[in-house]
Parts: structure tokens; C-alpha cells; sequence
């Protein structure tokens, strides 16, 4: 940037999407450019499609596999939510390093909403899938059908976060 030059930054909603508009100014004030960053703080339909696809992309290979199904008999309850536990908060360190550092003020409930949001998804995603190849034993063994919900998660949830940051 030269001397002189000026930075204005504004946010506005272009074709239903927040943008943060920077307009460089020469040194009488004068308009020279502008770019154009999305602002990805509000959770619109188009996102969730994209964490169900990016979750769902990640998952369904998983879950089809013999060791998966074997895993979640045979890991320790505490391992299988400590693995749980780690992955919510990658994802969430994920989600506002990338949508909302610098932008958390105002949007907390925002960005609240997207991490629930993903889970969300991305739970649904593999018990649909799980129940769709009967290997969702829920009445059964419970604790085994939230075990592979737990395992199958870890990796999809970060195939939807990020498949929602890409655009």
C-alpha cells in the first residue's frame, strides 16, 4: 500500500449474503478500488447442505467398515468421549479461527449456532446411514450405536466444517 492511500471498510448484504466491502481511497479520498470478502457469520440453507454433503462424504466410507463396527464394541466409554471431546473443540477452534476471529463480537450467538449446527448435521448424517445398513443398534445396545456415532463423527464433522468453509 502506498503513502497516502486510505482503507474504508464496510459490511452489506449483496444478493441476500454479508460482505465486507474494502474500498481503497487515494490520498484526496477518492475511490481507487474495492474488494469484496464474503462474511461467512450467519448459517444460511446453503451451509447446511454443504456440512451435510462435506459430513456425509467423510462418513459413508467409514461406515461401511467392519473395523469401525469392531472399534465401537471394543474402545473404553471414556476413550470414545474423550475422542468426542477433542473433536468439538478442533471443530469449534476451526469454526471461529475461519468465520469468526476478529468478527465473534456481535455473532456469538451465530457462532454458537454453527458449531451445534454442524454436529447437528453431522450426527444425523451417520445415523441415517448407520440405520439405512442396520448397523445402528440402538434398541439393542445403545451404548455401541452412540460409540459409532461418536467414532464416525470425529472425522466427518471436520469433512463438514470444512466443505462449509469452502466456497
Amino acid at each position: 500500500m502506498n503513502m497516502g492511500t486510505e482503507l474504508k471498510t464496510e459490511i452489506r448484504r449483496v444478493n441476500g449474503y454479508l460482505k465486507e466491502v474494502v474500498t481503497f481511497l487515494d490520498a484526496s479520498g477518492k475511490p481507487i478500488s474495492q474488494v469484496m470478502n464474503p462474511l461467512m457469520v450467519e448459517l444460511k440453507p446453503r451451509d447446511v447442505l454443504q456440512i451435510f454433503v462435506g459430513a456425509f462424504l467423510v462418513a459413508a466410507p467409514l461406515a461401511f467398515t467392519e473395523e469401525v463396527w469392531n472399534l465401537s464394541v471394543e474402545l473404553k466409554r471414556q476413550n470414545v468421549f474423550a475422542l468426542g471431546g477433542v473433536s468439538m473443540v478442533t471443530v469449534a477452534m476451526f469454526i471461529y479461527l475461519n468465520f469468526y476471529r476478529f468478527k465473534l463480537k456481535g455473532n456469538v450467538f451465530e457462532f454458537v449456532k454453527r458449531i451445534f449446527a454442524t454436529y447437528l448435521i453431522t450426527i444425523s448424517s451417520i445415523v441415517m446411514l448407520l440405520a439405512l445398513i442396520d448397523k445402528f443398534p440402538y434398541e439393542t445396545d445403545p451404548i455401541v450405536a452412540v460409540k459409532r456415532v461418536i467414532i464416525i463423527g470425529f472425522p466427518a464433522a471436520f469433512g463438514g466444517v470444512i466443505s462449509d468453509y469452502l466456497r
